[in-house]
């Protein structure tokens, strides 16, 4: 009898989970940019933006492609972090 109380109780915990884990509040991302405007930033702030070949292109050996300046360069220093190469 001790098996099917328990089994029922386990049962009935995570009923009680399943059910309520969907009830959490969740608060939407507010995008608003009323606020946000050149006198947020720092006098002389200028802003720029940057991309990587080596982050973009990736998969040297397919397409047709061959190994660029950076996979032999990452290849050849394989002790280098994220941070120094990106």
């Amino acid at each position: 009898m001790a098996m099917p109380l328990g089994f029922l109780l386990l049962a009935l915990v995570l009923l009680i989970a399943l059910t309520n884990s969907n009830d959490a509040v969740t608060i939407p991302p507010n995008y608003d940019t009323v606020f946000l405007n050149r006198s947020s930033f720092p006098a002389g702030f200028i802003f720029g933006t940057a991309s990587s070949s080596y982050q973009y292109e990736g998969a040297a050996k397919g397409g047709g492609k061959g190994p660029s300046i950076w996979d032999t360069y990452t290849h050849k220093y394989p002790g280098l972090s994220d941070q120094v190469i990106s």
